[in-house]
């Protein structure tokens, strides 16, 4: 940010409004001050010359404390425009490459089905197989309503099933079929045209090889595809970042600086280009002047994606258009100086300015006794003007302190309600991914063949067992998957650890018996928030679904799968912390999930209260209604805070059509 000042303190000096009103009064006021001053010199033969001097003095510290004034102004506006580009830019990118994380297992998961194996192996397939085929990629696609298209291909680029059956492709020439074959990698990520979606200007998607079995050596047959819906899911992000009349522009860009996606596409469109710049920094483009923020992803797990990068561009113009908007102060002045929101120098300056204007009063009375005592009577009218004008360029800086006191103070409380409202909307993509997740699984032919018989045998149990494991390595958020039988005993589990619950029932508090009464593919169950011993005896989430038969779709039994609460929560309130301009967490800052009645289910290092007590904030910011955010500043634990709270409204159709009602309440503590 001092690099974006020292080389453009002049245009941005001229864009914010308030800064040039400041100027044009303290310029009119030291100007009626030196005629005075003139005055006073003509008609101050029978006083002091100390006294002009004295004068002269004050006004020149007035002058210096204006200089420092007008940068603290310069500074503040500008950093609460960088932090809200900042921010948006970081979370659009982030959020994206979370998104697309899950998409790499889901593509690998789906490449071992062993119907999908079967169909690509009979040579001899028949339209009635190819409907079954095409009915089993609707039933994974009602779970994940972020692919609008599954392709199968062989080994030479022949279609064999698709999903879109608006797309009647039958052969494609794209690169990525032979790149995937040829690849030893677990998938191929692309993006850009491809003719297996012809209608579409860019794809992305995830291919892999299918192969006839899991073993080593074993032949490939086939190749997977999965279609994300990338412009959907980029205009749900952007949707919540920010309204369609926001100043700035939001995008995602690719290493070459070509723009993938766009929050205002009749100001920047897809396929541009757009110059490569410093992060802050200052760019013209097309003859305007924005104020652009890049940044890289953190990445999730080690995935990074194809190298994009968030933008923020905000126009010059109207970067700083709120500025003269002063908002409400919760609390007097000297408060709000002591507190660690602000700079020392801000302090200083408020500090200094009432002692200037002390010593500019002494320096009036000082004078009015002196012209009294010499009979000076002409130089009464001097001292008066000189008082006044003193008096108008306190105001002046009381003013605009309160003004910096208020843009310091809402940029802390919108960063803080901004990281509440992110980390619940965090939680919402993640557990939807988590509902899902159990859905798929409940459809694997192995498990419903197996669960459908009398007895199920030792062999039939280490294999769904290994099905498990296989599972639980491509999506590591899981710290046990276990299927049971339709009375709830346990059939098999994914990690080793907890083999010893086989041929014990479930627990009772699990969830599973819901989903054992439901035979609805479409439907899951989540146990509440409390230690499991799945779990080591510690809190957490376990979702389920019910395992039908292969024929009759009758319940024969059900999934559960038991999320790392621990660590994966923790995490994603460490990411939504506010962060200082060097990427680190600001000091003494700390979060908090928590349920509706209070009780923590997550907090993070630095918290003074741990999960599973119950929160002593106020009771009315537990009751916010669903999807609303506040922010405020507030005791807590006998400290005062800017705190952010935000309250989950759920993600596409996850918690959002009556599937689930769990509303979850993130705090986000900011030390003042």
């Amino acid at each position: 940010m001092e690099q974006l000042l020292l080389k453009n303190r002049e245009k941005l000096q001229a864009a914010i409004p308030l800064i040039n009103s400041y100027n044009d009064r303290f310029d009119d006021l030291n100007h009626w001050w030196g005629k005075i001053s003139l005055i006073g010199k003509i008609n101050s033969h029978n006083v002091s010359d100390s006294i002009l001097e004295e004068m002269l003095s004050t006004k020149q510290k007035f002058s210096e404390l204006q200089g420092r004034l007008i940068q603290n102004l310069m500074k503040e506006h500008l950093l609460k425009r960088l932090a809200d580009d900042h921010n948006k830019s970081q979370v659009a990118i982030d959020i994206l490459i979370r998104n697309l994380f899950e998409r790499t297992a889901d593509v690998g998961f789906l490449a071992t089905d062993d119907d999908i194996r079967a169909f690509l192996l009979d040579n001899e397939r028949k339209s009635e197989d190819t409907k079954k085929i095409h009915h089993r990629l609707e039933e994974y696609v009602k779970k994940y309503s972020v692919y609008d298209e599954i392709i199968l291909l062989d080994t030479q680029g022949r279609v064999k099933a698709n999903l879109d059956i608006d797309s009647p492709i039958e052969f494609s020439e794209d690169p990525l079929v032979s790149k995937t074959l040829s690849s030893k990698d677990d998938y191929i990520e692309t993006f850009r045209y491809s003719d297996l979606q012809p209608h579409k200007r860019n794809s992305l998607i995830y291919s892999c090889v299918i192969k006839d079995s899991n073993d080593t050596g074993a032949r490939t047959v086939g190749i997977l595809c999965l279609c994300f819906k990338f412009d959907d899911e980029m205009q749900s992000i952007f949707s919540n970042l920010q309204s369609e009349r926001a100043a700035s522009s939001i995008m995602i860009v690719s290493e070459n600086r070509e723009v993938m996606a766009t929050s205002h596409s009749q100001k920047f469109k897809v396929g541009e280009t757009i110059p490569k710049c410093g992060s802050p920094d200052l760019v013209t483009i097309k003859h305007k002047s924005f104020i652009a923020t890049t940044s890289e992803t953190k990445g999730y797990q080690g995935f990074k994606g194809l190298s994009w990068q968030g933008v923020a561009m905000t126009p010059l113009n109207d970067a700083f258009k709120h500025s003269n908007e002063k908002g409400q102060l919760q609390t007097d002045a000297c408060q709000l100086l002591n507190s660690q929101l602000f700079s020392d120098d801000l302090k200083q300056i408020f500090k200094t300015s009432m002692l200037i204007n002390d010593d500019l009063s002494l320096v009036v009375l000082n004078g009015i006794i002196a012209a009294a005592r010499k009979n000076a009577v002409e130089f009464m009218p001097v001292l008066s003007e000189i008082r006044l004008t003193g008096e108008s360029i306190a105001l002046i800086f009381s003013d605009s302190i309160d003004n910096l006191q208020s843009t310091v103070l809402s940029a802390r409380l919108a960063d803080v309600r901004f990281c509440a409202s992110l980390a619940v909307d965090i939680m919402d993509r993640n557990l939807y991914e988590r509902a899902n997740d159990c859905r798929w699984w409940a459809l694997t032919t192995v498990f419903r063949q197996y669960l459908q018989l009398p007895t199920i045998v030792p062999d039939a149990q280490q294999e769904i067992a290994n099905i498990l494991r296989y599972i639980n390595d491509l999506y590591t958020v899981y710290a046990n998957l276990y299927v049971y039988d339709k009375n709830g005993i346990i059939i098999a589990v994914s990690n080793n650890k907890h083999t010893s619950v086989v041929g014990e029932k479930v627990d009772t508090h699990s969830g599973a018996f819901d989903a054992l009464k439901c035979a609805d593919s479409q439907k899951y169950s989540v146990s509440k928030f409390v230690p499991s011993a799945q779990y080591d005896d510690k809190y957490t989430y376990i979702y389920n679904a019910s395992i039908t038969s292969v024929e009759r779709n009758n319940v024969v039994g059900g999934i559960g799968i038991v999320f790392d609460s621990e660590p994966q929560f923790t995490e994603m309130l460490n990411d939504s912390l506010p962060k200082d301009e060097s990427g680190y967490t600001v000091t003494g800052c700390f979060g908090m999930f928590c349920q509706r009645d209070g009780m923590i289910i997550s907090a993070t290092e630095g918290s003074p209260q741990q999960v599973g007590e119950v929160i002593e904030i106020d009771d009315t910011l537990l009751g916010l209604k669903t999807g609303e955010k506040d922010s405020r500043i507030t005791n807590y634990q006998g400290k005062k805070y800017a705190i952010g709270v935000a309250v989950s409204k759920g993600y596409r159709e996850y918690k959002t059509t009556g599937d689930y009602q769990n509303d979850v309440v993130a705090f986000i503590m900011m030390p003042s």
